[in-house]
């Protein structure tokens, strides 16, 4: 299930997939406060992130993983974009 909005942001309608929600959510919030596990479960309705990200660092995103203060807890965001807009099915 893909959410309406996050971070009171409309998730763009062409998004179908939790590959094509995390790429956008790291694009639009690549400047702004890192993404968190607990976000991505809880907002994003995405449990198996941990995947999802691999597959983007193999298409050329530069995903930057911070641990957190609390056990189990870590912060994601994205340094740099693929070179060439990559099709993410």
């Amino acid at each position: 299930m893909i959410p309406e909005y996050f971070r009171d942001r409309p998730v763009p309608r062409y998004i179908h997939t939790k590959s094509q929600l995390l790429a956008w959510v790291f694009e639009t919030f690549m400047d702004q406060e890192p993404i968190s596990n607990w976000e991505m479960v809880r907002d994003l309705n995405c449990h198996r992130f941990g995947g999802i990200i691999f597959n983007l660092r193999k298409l050329g995103y530069k995903i930057v993983t911070v641990k957190g203060k609390e056990r189990g807890a870590a912060m994601y965001y994205c340094t740099e974009l693929p070179s060439t807009t990559a099709k993410i099915n």
